[in-house]
């Protein structure tokens, strides 16, 4: 049964291109999550997944009933819901990093009204709270870094454990559930967030002597990268500290044997538990007074606009095409933040990253020139004309302010957090 989210009909017309983090990426994100998973959660998470653990001790619902398989589910199916294609991004009019990254843009949000990423997560969320008997509204002391408080009882497939929800779990909420997974993880994806070149996907660069595009780039590229040159000391169990949050046992029995299990322990050793440990809780919040994603300001003018590109003739073929495009979409609003779960506010500050790391500053190519013939002078050729992302300039910005490690875990954390808000209770 499938999400009755009022906006099917429309979405199946968009682009199925975009579409965020590759498989690892999202897998990240997901393992992350599990890791800081609240013990009460757990089975609920195996009866969303179908999941009858072998015991039910925190150990084995740790290593069992794990989320990171069903962080790709949107994409892997997403031939079978071309109707949920838009909701895995959001665009601003007029938004086009580096030189303009107002989030909204300035005329507001192109697409469909209620077909964003943003507004996905706020109606998977929804639907999840309704059957859970959550409600970020009420004053109840749950929020997402105190999850347990009072809630309603239910039954669980899963025996030995307090009762939980109202009813068991409908395919609807089941797929609620690993939407919500994954569309946390899409919003990670700071491309996810801008409309230019379709999130990067028309933008030719060069990455490691492979013609590609900024999008697929920062799918895959860049973690494939780190992953493969992680530090020989994280491919071994952490060593436990007594000063640290998450003992050493619980970050393993989240990990699979992946390829990126390392990754994953440097970014906990590095950045959870050491660099970002006290930024934690604002990651987690939302502002005092909900925000609402409105307009920038007001509309500059096509003449100043104009103008203004005329002033730097390298910029005229990208504001023509951007004047035409934001004409030609509808202008929407967006769903205000709630005061639990506010994606447009989490992520504002994710979306300057186009502005500040991702959009390489010069980036003027035609795209409609033909590609030259033979493989090896293609290769050659296209990467004189495209720019090469692989420098040391543009990596060295990356590496040294771990702009990939802290996007995957703040989606790690926020989906742990609502996840925790959604379902703990007060027994474990």
């Amino acid at each position: 049964m499938r999400l009755q989210v009022a906006l099917l009909a429309a979405a199946s017309s968009v682009l199925p291109s975009v579409y965020a983090w590759g498989a690892a990426g999202h897998e990240i994100v997901a393992t992350i999550a599990q890791i800081h998973l609240h013990p009460s959660v757990l089975p609920v998470i195996c009866d969303l997944l179908d999941i009858v653990p072998s015991d039910n001790s925190e150990a084995t619902l740790r290593r069992q009933c794990h989320l990171a398989p069903i962080a790709t589910w949107a994409d892997r199916d997403k031939m079978k819901m071309r109707w949920s294609a838009a909701m895995h991004y959001v665009g601003a009019v007029g938004d086009h990093p580096r030189g303009n990254c107002q989030y909204p843009g300035v005329d507001g949000w192109a697409g469909t009204k209620r077909i964003n990423v943003l507004d996905a997560i706020k109606n998977v969320t929804g639907i999840l709270a309704e059957w859970s008997g959550a409600d970020e509204h009420a004053n109840n002391g749950r929020t997402l870094l105190s999850p347990t408080g009072p809630r309603r009882a239910a039954t669980s497939r899963v025996g030995g454990q307090k009762p939980f929800a109202p009813r068991p779990a409908t395919d609807r909420e089941e797929e609620a559930f690993k939407f919500l997974v994954h569309f946390i993880g899409d919003l990670h994806q700071p491309l996810h967030l801008t409309g230019r070149d379709r999130g990067g996907n028309g933008a030719k660069v060069c990455f490691e002597n492979r013609q590609s595009n900024l999008h697929s780039v920062w799918d895959t590229g860049l973690l494939t990268r780190l992953i493969r040159t992680v530090p020989p000391q994280y491919s071994r169990p952490l060593p436990d500290r007594g000063d640290l949050p998450i003992p050493s046992q619980q970050i393993e029995l989240a990990l699979r044997h992946a390829i990126y299990d390392p990754f994953i322990r440097r970014v906990m050793w590095e950045g959870v538990e050491s660099k970002w440990i006290n930024d934690i809780d604002a990651w987690l919040s939302c502002p005092a007074v909900p925000t609402t994603p409105a307009p920038g300001g007001q509309s500059e003018s096509v003449f100043s606009v104009v103008s203004r590109a005329f002033s730097n003739p390298l910029e005229l073929p990208g504001t023509f095409v951007n004047i035409v495009s934001s004409a030609l979409r509808e202008h929407v609003e967006i769903l205000p933040d709630g005061p639990l779960v506010c994606p447009y506010a989490w992520s504002a500050p994710l979306h300057k990253l186009n502005c500040d790391y991702i959009w390489p500053p010069v980036f003027n190519v035609d795209a409609s020139e033909p590609e030259p013939e033979g493989e090896e002078e293609s290769l050659g050729r296209t990467c004189n004309r495209y720019p090469i992302l692989d420098t040391r300039d543009y990596l060295a910005a990356l590496d040294n302010d771990l702009v990939l490690e802290k996007l995957v875990a703040q989606g790690g954390l926020r989906l742990a957090g609502v996840l925790n808000w959604l379902f703990a209770t007060e027994e474990a």
